[in-house]
């Protein structure tokens, strides 16, 4: 597809809409502006059968969302209401921005508790702090998840301002705590 600003976060959305679980995945632009993303989603059924079925299911959701006939927000929020009794691990978020790692990027690296649309979450927050997300690198080890991306300003540059960068950091660290609001102004809380 032609790469554009939220198709990241379209493609994770639609994922956890579909009801897959991301556990790894590679995202690049080429050079003429489309995207290229390999996405790992970890396996529900046993029957193949039922695989091939939820990936038909996963694809649709991303064509639709793209031409506009799905909308995302209410299907991710029915799929990530945190289950009762669940056993949840601390592990503490961390976010940095580095400029030393690529001679045209900067480079970001999140660091926290996996959670059914992190992902989308993590990619909505970049692109509404006016990111562009050049090539991104998805990790999970289990619980956690370590997420690299490769980023430039909406005019290609690195991201310098001091100001700027912990702007980037606190959003991330808010999104990877759970405490970011919502579009539509309501709080949405960690689990406990």
């Amino acid at each position: 597809a032609q790469d554009h600003p939220r198709l990241l976060s379209v493609i994770a959305g639609a994922c956890v809409a579909a009801g897959g679980n991301i556990v790894d995945a590679q995202i690049f632009t080429t050079s003429d502006g489309r995207a290229l993303d390999t996405i790992l989603i970890s396996r529900e059924f046993d029957r193949d059968e039922d695989e091939r079925r939820r990936a038909e299911r996963v694809g649709r959701l991303i064509e639709d969302v793209l031409s506009g006939k799905s909308w995302l927000p209410e299907m991710i929020e029915k799929r990530t209401k945190p289950r009762r009794g669940a056993k949840v691990f601390r592990i503490q978020p961390r976010a940095e921005i580095r400029n030393t790692l690529s001679n045209r990027f900067s480079v970001i690296e999140v660091e926290g508790l996996d959670r059914p649309g992190l992902l989308s979450e993590i990619t909505g927050a970049l692109s509404d702090l006016s990111l562009d997300i050049a090539s991104a690198h998805i990790t999970t080890f289990g619980e956690k998840v370590i997420d690299t991306f490769y980023v430039t300003d909406l005019t290609g540059q690195k991201i310098d301002s001091p100001t700027r960068m912990a702007a980037i950091k606190n959003r991330l660290i808010a999104v990877l705590e759970g405490t970011v609001p919502e579009r539509g102004g309501k709080a949405k809380a960690a689990a406990e």
